[in-house]
């Protein structure tokens, strides 16, 4: 988790504060009503869920609202229908052919069917261009009869609130400027009562800056504002208006005469920085094409997405997901200047974190875009102090541990040795600060802080110094790489020494927990499960079934609601906190386990596939507030974990089906790996089921170094009678085939065990929507339980 010390974010932590302070909080008070999941609808599991619009490394992006609205931070481009300008408000959108970042939804009214379709794209095609955003809406007369649709557009400076700090419900900070790249960036400007509004040439203009442009023809019923009689006077030019900061101005209302089935469109664009007029900027965002720019885009992601890893299994949501996951993260990486900073969203998390962006790149190496991890992965030597260590927050060591982990995951998966060459002199010196920490240290590890965050206690964070662990490995592996004997040797001493003096205390600490590895090493029991949890996973610091792994997975499973992670002390849901438990369930073999909390995490996401982190009480309002989706990380973790379903290693094997849903092992039906990349080069498979009991695995692979063995693993629903790799037959030894490393097809003779549960995101949602209209009942009947 991060927390970034901004001013919202301290709002946010006061309001928990007093939350946890009082003993009589209920932790249901506040359930929506189960009406808000239409059937007729995807299902989104927010409440007010946020989507974000933008192009890949541009330093802004906009917000998609609750509603439906577009916010900048300059302003809020807002929709009305009706004669009497009622604000449309449609919580559940889609986005294009499931996955592209062109957010669309439909609202309906008098007859009338309001389709909106929105995106942004910079107009000269370029990541540092100026940013527009641009609206279409068709209006459809699905009655029988001719009718007449209302539609109008008004910009407000930003949606209501209960928050004191001019900041709407739902909506980023602003504005905010970095004091250095990957800091704290959010645009916008603040709240100004005294400016002047003005409607001319098919815009308005607010302080005579174009804030949005509709269209000329057909011609619109203009009015300054909807909601204040004596600014509806016919004075269109610029003045000052006696309204407040969710009021709408600028309406332009249309009147459109429609016959039965008849549909007409109209196109706005917004700039998500207000326009000088006469400048060249106006006369770019005039001459703004909308097919033109709607057409680039869709061919941009789509190509980029071929670019790389696809996977293709028979349930859309779960693809879907897997690239829209990737769009979310390229969204919020930042270019300035030659530097790419990688960033989580444009929200609440536009900064640069270590934790964070060396997850998000190995994400891209997995999945095939090492350009991608290699430009992040430039901007982390910006974040290693003089001292050498590495710190993207202060008092918070995971930064040194992840930063080398990095470096020797892109290394391990692109042999490149000209980025080891230039990374290494960046371990050294890292090496140097650790050892000299460590002498400090009176345990010997890495150092205590106070500052609380994740784990949120105080002391000997184990997840650093698991993550220390692994960035030595790392370290190890690149020094041996490049022919530095010596420093290799060295590197191995200090694991060594590392390693006894950390599990020593471990040893210590279990003895007495019955095994459950605590989040801090100073014997309190207290904090929140974090990095104590990374056991198997990014590095193998355990064997699998160690009674220490098995007794910390089952205390964190033991605290799950609604299927997933919770956070503060059970109080809140933690999304993306889940992932990793999942990953050590797929190292350790618990098929079932890893393919329930999939879903669970399926489930926790918007019809947008966005994710979140947390502030959401379990069986609660199911709305995040300030802590907005979509978050880069729960984005990258998602991706690694499909990924890792299908295609993982472990040392040097290759593991195939870790995991696999039965709904995705229907006669007829395939799963499909095109261009995995991996550390030992690139594979590709499909598996297709012939008939219910039979089923055909072909495979292509482009080693650059052979895998020692490669395992095919049987589903967990599945009984093997045979398995024939290339004509030979194979034994099943404990639900798993070791495949000659070169095998092209295999044959599989199986049949699905009897009582096999039904296992399917659809199946998670219509659980989820049941048990909350259980719970919502019992809350009317019994009033709200005490918690």
């Amino acid at each position: 988790m991060n927390r970034p010390q901004s001013k919202l974010l301290r709002v946010v932590a006061l309001l928990s504060a007093g939350i946890a302070a009082l003993p009589g909080c209920s932790g249901s008070a506040q359930m929506v009503s189960p009406v808000l999941d239409r059937g007729d609808e995807p299902f989104s599991y927010f409440s007010k869920p946020s989507d974000m619009i933008g192009v890949m490394d541009a330093t802004e992006a906009t917000e998609i609202t609750p509603e439906g609205y577009l916010y900048t931070g300059f302003g809020e481009l807002m929709f009305l229908t009706g004669a009497d300008e009622e604000p449309l408000v449609q919580r559940v959108k889609t986005l294009r052919d499931g996955y592209l970042p062109v957010v669309e939804y439909t609202a309906r009214r008098d007859g009338i069917a309001y389709h909106l379709e929105i995106f942004a794209a910079t107009l000269n095609g370029r990541p540092d261009g100026a940013l527009c955003n641009f609206v279409r809406a068709t209006l459809t007369n699905e009655t029988a009869d001719v009718r007449t649709a209302y539609f109008a557009t008004a910009i407000r400076f930003t949606g209501p609130s209960n928050l004191t700090n001019g900041v709407g419900d739902n909506r980023f900070l602003r504005p905010r400027v970095a004091k250095r790249p990957g800091d704290f960036y959010e645009s916008g400007e603040d709240w100004n009562p005294d400016s002047t509004y003005s409607l001319s040439g098919n815009a308005l203009l607010r302080d005579g800056r174009i804030l949005y442009l509709f269209p000329g023809e057909p011609r619109p019923r203009l009015s300054m504002s909807p909601q204040e009689a004596y600014n509806r006077v016919p004075d269109l030019t610029a003045r000052k208006l006696e309204v407040q900061q969710t009021t709408p101005v600028g309406v332009a209302q249309y009147q459109l005469p429609l016959k039965s089935g008849e549909s007409r469109s109209l196109t706005f664009l917004m700039p998500y920085d207000p326009v000088q007029p006469g400048t060249p900027g106006e006369a770019a965002l005039r001459a703004a094409d909308y097919d033109a720019q709607l057409d680039r885009t869709i061919s941009f992601w789509n190509s980029l997405l071929a670019s790389g890893l696809e996977i293709s299994v028979p349930e859309p949501k779960v693809v879907e997901t897997f690239k829209a996951s990737l769009i979310y993260d390229l969204m919020a990486r930042d270019k300035v200047g030659d530097r790419y900073i990688q960033t989580v969203n444009k929200f609440q998390y536009h900064r640069f974190y270590l934790r964070d962006s060396a997850d998000l790149a190995h994400m891209y190496d997995v999945s095939g875009y090492p350009e991608v991890a290699a430009q992040v992965l430039d901007f982390f030597g910006e974040r290693q102090e003089p001292d050498g260590n590495f710190l993207s927050q202060e008092g918070q060591y995971d930064g040194w541990g992840e930063a080398l982990l990095a470096y020797g995951q892109h290394f391990a998966m692109t042999g490149d040795r000209a980025f080891a060459a230039k990374v290494f002199p960046q371990i050294v010196r890292a090496v140097d600060w650790f050892e000299q920490a460590r002498i400090k240290d009176p345990l010997h590890l890495m150092p205590a802080t106070a500052i609380t965050d994740n784990e949120n206690v105080t002391g000997h964070i184990t997840g650093y110094n698991f993550l220390a662990l692994d960035g030595l490995q790392g370290a190890i592996d690149i020094a041996e790489a490049l022919g530095k004997q010596q420093d290799a040797e060295r590197f191995r001493r200090d694991y060594a020494s590392f390693h006894q003096a950390l599990f020593a205390v471990l040893d210590r600490i279990t003895a007495a927990t019955g095994g459950r590895i605590p989040p801090a090493l100073d014997g309190q029991m207290d904090g929140e499960d974090w990095g104590n949890l990374l056991t198997l996973t990014p590095g193998m610091i355990f064997d699998a079934h160690d009674p220490r792994v098995t007794a910390t997975l089952l205390a964190a499973q033991a605290r799950y609601q609604e299927g997933i992670m919770t956070y503060g002390q059970g109080r809140w849901l933690h999304h993306y906190l889940t992932i990793k438990n999942t990953l050590t369930e797929l190292i350790r073999g618990d098929q079932q386990q890893a393919l329930d909390e999939f879903y669970a995490v399926l489930l926790h996401t918007s019809s947008t596939h966005a994710g979140f982190e947390y502030a959401i009480r379990p069986w609660g309002n199911r709305d995040f507030s300030t802590n907005l989706a979509p978050h880069g990380w729960f984005a990258s973790e998602y991706r690694s974990l499909l990924r890792n379903m299908l295609v993982r290693e472990q040392g040097t094997d290759l593991h195939l089906l870790s995991a696999v849903s039965p709904e995705w092992l229907r006669c007829g039906e395939s799963i499909r790996v095109r261009d995995a990349a991996t550390r030992f080069g690139r594979i590709g498979f499909e598996v297709h089921m012939d008939t219910a009991t039979t089923a055909t695995m072909t495979v292509t692979s482009a080693w650059t170094r052979q895998p020692t063995q490669v395992y095919l693993h049987i589903p967990w629903f599945m009984n093997a009678t045979s398995v024939v790799a290339d004509g030979k037959p194979l034994p099943v030894v404990e639900s798993q085939v070791r495949l000659p490393v070169g095998t092209r097809t295999i044959k599989l003779d199986w049949m699905r065990k009897a009582g096999t549960p039904a296992m399917s995101y659809n199946q998670r949602v219509n659980w989820y929507k049941a048990e909350y209209n259980k719970r919502y009942q019992e809350m009317l009947r019994d009033g709200v339980s005490e918690r």
